[in-house]
């Protein structure tokens, strides 16, 4: 076959794997939201399910919610993040808070929410710390931390996760620009510090960030687990709303909450526009201050705080997954004692009870990976230069569409043809999301790879499937290792593609994670935590083992990969 026609072929076979399904799950969310569902006897369009939907108890204050938790954890993250950039520059500090913000980005939101949950409940590690001698409580409080009615808990947990995500992409935004010329021309006005961050660095780094910060408001408007563990119930954010009518007994239901996982993207949309609009104000306030040269010499008085007030939510994190640790070894521990009376490993001689999912969970997370990583490797083979644009809008998708009306799209479609609950369907859907993360850590690299070495190979007779194995792909390994890691982490977290797709007879360990933390046993919820951190540590020793020995000999032509 020539090279010309195998790129024909591989192509036409991306866009079945990509772009066919997620068009189809399009068409599986919109037609049932307009009454077209003949499993159900709706052979016609209506306006029923709209109706339905709207006179759901609490929808306007459930939207509004919803907003809210987005637009705040967007602007939190974003501020948290800049601020710690430019308390940091350069320092033992700053490096050291760079290296720590990968490990806690692998960690499963539902891991991190189980922290918090078992750090601020009213029973919490929290309460346990400061009592009795500080607030004088020998009971536990009736008032609760989490969840509360203001979705203020949800925000915290998730500003545990999308700080150090921020804060990883702007450090690589920070690492592709001349950052110590700007800062000396800064200086050279006669600006401070600060002043000199505000004005010359960070917008530059803003603009490298807006599609990782559209994915951070996206995943805020739509995660499920997180809020499920922490957020309001009454009403709850509106993806859960959505989620409560496909899971309901009464099958139609699932029409009106179509109609609600539509309204989630006209949500994404208002989001997206609100926060656009604060681009333009901020820009515009910005601009003033540069043109009539303020220089903002408060600013550094402010950011310290604000970059030590970022901090708070992921070391929050840590500390409640340690509690979650403690919990899970426990035989007794009573309020308002700090430490447990007695320790057992009980909870943990009934892992048996959580092998299944598990060992499913393993097994999905590496074929899974494998292969999205695959995928995006034979994409950046066909996207010569951008010229493929539609590949690379699909692989964005899951990244930049809310979770739920996807998913719950890609249901529909699974139920149509007869998919949903077996192994294909999960492997599928979790390497659709694993994909885009794949391809934004080895894009850039196959970008940045020295052409010189391939060349030279050309030049001594080597050939297009040659050049690709023998030299490509050993100058790619550590992106392709930080790819299938990453992957593993990805697949690890995902709840709700996992709860449809599995359609109940497939389990992982997050979805008995997110079962235990909401009615189950403290100890077994630790227990169920503690496994969700191990598969990703697992594979990323392993994966180091692999690099150095396959391709430790390759490390003076290679840049990147896992640290």
């Amino acid at each position: 076959m020539r090279a010309g026609s195998w790129h024909h072929v591989a192509e036409a076979a991306l866009l079945g794997l990509l772009v066919l399904p997620l068009a189809a799950s399009c068409i599986g969310v919109i037609l049932p939201a307009a009454g077209f569902f003949p499993a159900l006897g709706g052979t016609g369009l209506s306006w029923q399910p709209m109706r339905d939907a709207l006179a759901t108890p609490g929808l306007a204050t459930a939207i509004t919610l919803t907003l809210g938790i987005a637009l705040a954890t967007t602007a939190l993250a974003l501020a948290a993040s800049f601020a710690v950039l430019a308390t940091f520059p350069g320092t033992r500090a700053g490096r050291w808070i760079g290296r720590a913000c990968g490990p806690i980005i692998a960690v499963p939101p539902s891991a991190v929410a189980i922290g918090i949950l078992f750090l601020l409940a009213p029973s919490g590690w929290f309460v346990r710390l400061i009592s009795p001698w500080l607030t004088g409580f020998d009971r536990p409080p009736a008032f609760a931390l989490v969840p509360d009615p203001y979705g203020g808990a949800l925000v915290f947990a998730l500003l545990a996760k999308e700080i150090p995500f921020l804060l990883l992409v702007s450090l690589a935004a920070l690492s592709a620009l001349p950052a110590r010329r700007l800062i000396d021309t800064g200086r050279s006005l006669g600006y401070g510090r600060a002043a000199t961050w505000i004005y010359l660095v960070l917008p530059l780094v803003y603009r490298r960030i807006r599609l990782p910060l559209a994915a951070v408001m996206i995943f805020a408007l739509s995660v499920i687990d997180m809020p499920r563990l922490l957020g309001p119930s009454l009403p709850p954010p509106l993806a859960i709303l959505a989620v409560e009518g496909f899971e309901h007994a009464e099958l139609a239901r699932r029409l009106p909450a179509a109609f609600l996982a539509c309204l989630q993207i006209g949500v994404t949309l208002l989001a997206l526009l609100v926060w656009r609009a604060g681009e333009l104000l901020a820009g515009a306030v910005l601009s003033m201050a540069r043109r009539r040269g303020r220089r903002i010499r408060q600013a550094g008085v402010v950011m310290v705080p604000v970059a030590l007030a970022g901090l708070v939510p992921p070391v929050a994190a840590v500390a409640g997954l340690a509690a979650a640790a403690i919990w899970s070894v426990t035989a007794s521990w009573f309020f308002p004692a700090a430490l447990p009376t007695a320790y057992s490993l009980r909870a943990w001689g009934r892992i048996d009870t959580l092998a299944p999912a598990l060992l499913n969970s393993l097994g999905l997370a590496v074929a899974a990976s494998l292969l999205a990583t695959g995928i995006v490797l034979l994409m950046v083979v066909l996207n010569d230069k951008g010229k493929r644009p539609l590949l690379r809008l699909a692989i964005y998708a899951p990244l930049l569409v809310p979770q739920v009306s996807l998913v719950l799209g890609l249901q529909a479609v699974l139920v149509w043809f007869w998919l949903d609950g077996t192994w294909l369907a999960m492997l599928w859907i979790h390497a659709l999301f694993i994909c885009p993360f794949a391809y934004l850590i080895i894009a850039p690299a196959a970008a940045a790879m020295d052409q010189r070495y391939i060349a030279v190979a050309a030049s001594l007779g080597a050939g297009p499937g040659s050049r690709y194995l023998r030299v490509a792909l050993p100058m790619l390994a550590p992106a392709i290792t930080t790819a299938l890691f990453v992957g593993v982490s990805v697949s690890v977290a995902l709840y709700l593609p996992s709860l449809f797709a599995g359609g109940g007879r497939i389990t992982t360990v997050t979805l008995e994670a997110v079962a235990l933390a909401s009615g189950g046993s403290r100890q077994m919820a630790g227990v169920a935590a503690m496994l969700q951190l191990a598969i990703p540590l697992l594979i990323f020793i392993l994966l180091r083992f692999w690099q150095h020995r396959r391709y430790g000999k390759f490390a003076g032509m290679r840049a990147g990969g896992l640290h």
